[in-house]
C-alpha cells in the first residue's frame, strides 16, 4: 500500500487509521474485525481524522 492510498482509501472494513497515540488496548477492536474479515490493513501513525502521517516515515 502506498503513501497516497494510506491518505486517500476510506476506512471500511478492511482498512483503518490509528493516531500513533492510541491506547494499544483500543487495538483489539479493529485487529478482531479484520480477522472477522479475513485481513485488512491497520495503518498506526496515520492521525484518524485529517490523514497526516505521525513521527518519522520514509
Amino acid at each position: 500500500m502506498t503513501i497516497q492510498e494510506i491518505t486517500t482509501r476510506n476506512e471500511d472494513q478492511t482498512f483503518d487509521c490509528k493516531s500513533i497515540q492510541v491506547d494499544p488496548k483500543a487495538l483489539a477492536v479493529p485487529i478482531v474485525a479484520m480477522a472477522n474479515a479475513d485481513g485488512g490493513v491497520l495503518a498506526i501513525g496515520v492521525a484518524d481524522k485529517i490523514r497526516t502521517f505521525e513521527g518519522a516515515y520514509l
